[in-house]
């Protein structure tokens, strides 16, 4: 408020109501609907000024986004919307919008910005402005604006790698986000239960009669499990790990499992051996003993409390290796012969975001259809940013996989929640390009949320762990929430 009353005697700030209220006066012209619109738009900004541009406030929205990204059920996120341009804006884009907005304020504030040195951000930065380009290339080819804009959003939430490695500065923040994600995990999966009590699970083929998938967020489970079993595996021996490690890890499988998604198994089963291999003999025993104990008790109680999903989680995982009479599989063959025509058509540029296909399943009696959505998330990168998006992607990554060098002779005496985030991060990293085959994980909202946020955090979490002396302090736990940012 103070700076509000600031403003009231400046000559800017009248000046800056006028020019509002002569674009409201230019929008009612046209659509009084979006005029009222805008008006409280304006207002909301006006509540939130104390907030915008500062880094508490900037940080507050970023942990907003995460918690409606992840937790809010997508029927609530995407329920009401502003119509533009086929489609809408929704919550979530609000609330990233407001995110970047406060973000822009804070450095033009600051009038510079630190950032923490990341092989990752040249890539990144490249990639985003590559989505821009392929946006426009889609409109050109005349693809549906709607989908164009469904992509973007997608591939927008990168933004919140560039957020975190130039404001998330301290292991107090670190530790605060893990704290959000962890409670994110419970939430999410407290909020399937109850839809699946209310009986509003997806009903899927090949499984046992009654059973139905898990009504919860399922793509974070790949993610979250990944995490926690590098926590698990990763903390520095002589340290005591705290007890709710395990619980959470407990709940990640579980989640896994009753998501009935054959793709998340074998991602994960990828990416446990990587963190096999890049663990110490030790480390290795505590991953398959422990490993095998938690998943020996989720699948013990399953068989206990259901015995049909015990027995669909059976059918499914036997059915990995059935490819060639399973129509699912088939369906994705099909489905990925009809991109790669159009790739080979347009390969450096690509045909633009938007784009669709001719999806051909008339052997299964289905007639022809046009379809935007691809299962293969590498082929919808070739097939709407062509070589130039998958280069700018596959460099991202790699860059990515390769910035930890040099912190093993860290991770004994570091602080073991950086540890394990910086370990972590990248078994995450591996399951998700093996999940991403059959199941996108990078262009898609909630996922792509996730995926920047830690990746950011991982790098943060490296350039402190570079920065620490010999022999310093760690903080072994995480601070309660009034400490976080």
């Amino acid at each position: 408020m103070n700076r509000l009353q600031a403003l009231k005697g400046d000559r800017g700030f009248w000046l800056a109501v006028a020019v509002f209220q002569l674009l409201v006066l230019a929008v009612a012209l046209r659509s009084p609907l979006l005029a009222v619109l805008m008006v409280l738009a304006i207002g909301v900004v006006t509540l939130l000024a104390p907030l915008l541009g500062t880094r508490r406030g900037t940080y507050r929205f970023a942990v907003l986004l995460i918690v409606t990204v992840l937790v809010l059920p997508g029927d609530l996120a995407l329920r009401y919307r502003i119509p533009l341009g086929g489609g809408g804006i929704f919550i979530i884009d609000i609330l990233l919008a407001l995110l970047v907005f406060s973000w822009v304020l804070q450095i033009l504030g600051e009038r510079g910005v630190t950032i923490v040195r990341s092989p990752v951000t040249l890539p990144l930065t490249l990639f985003l402005v590559w989505t821009v380009a392929a946006a426009l290339i889609g409109q050109q080819h005349g693809n549906d604006l709607k989908v164009i804009l469904q992509d973007v959003r997608g591939i927008a939430y990168y933004v919140l790698f560039l957020w975190v490695v130039t404001s998330v500065m301290s292991r107090r923040q670190i530790h605060s986000l893990l704290r959000v994600l962890a409670w994110c995990l419970v939430a999410g999966f407290l909020i399937g239960v109850y839809f699946a009590l209310k009986g509003q699970g997806q009903q899927i083929a090949f499984v046992e009669a009654g059973v139905s998938r898990f009504p919860a967020p399922n793509e974070v489970f790949p993610v979250s499990t990944a995490l926690l079993a590098s926590y698990v595996v990763a903390w520095p021996s002589g340290r005591r790990r705290p007890w709710y490690l395990w619980a959470l890890l407990v709940l990640s499988v579980l989640g896994i499992l009753l998501a009935l998604v054959r793709g998340y198994w074998i991602g994960l089963a990828v990416g446990m051996l990587f963190l096999l291999l890049v663990s110490r003999v030790q480390q290795r025993i505590a991953l398959v003993l422990g490993g095998g104990v938690v998943l020996a008790a989720v699948i013990a109680a399953l068989a206990v409390v259901s015995p049909a999903m015990f027995d669909s989680v059976v059918t499914r995982t036997v059915a990995v290796g059935a490819y060639a009479n399973d129509p699912s599989v088939q369906y994705r063959l099909i489905e990925n012969r009809a991109v790669e025509r159009q790739i080979a058509e347009r390969p450096m540029l690509g045909n633009g975001l938007g784009t669709s296909y001719v999806f051909d399943f008339s052997r299964y009696g289905v007639a022809p259809f046009a379809k935007v959505y691809i299962h293969n998330n590498y082929l919808w990168f070739a097939q709407r940013m062509g070589l130039i998006g998958v280069g700018l992607f596959v460099w991202m990554i790699v860059a990515f996989m390769v910035s930890w060098r040099g912190l093993r002779a860290r991770f004994d005496d570091g602080d073991p929640w950086l540890v394990g985030l910086v370990v972590g991060s990248r078994v995450m990293i591996v399951t998700i390009l093996v999940v991403s085959i059959s199941s996108p994980m990078f262009n898609s909202k909630g996922e792509v949320a996730v995926i920047a946020l830690i990746m950011g955090m991982a790098e943060v979490a490296g350039s402190l762990l570079r920065e620490d002396d010999e022999g310093g302090v760690s903080e072994e736990a995480p601070p309660s929430s009034s400490d976080s940012a």
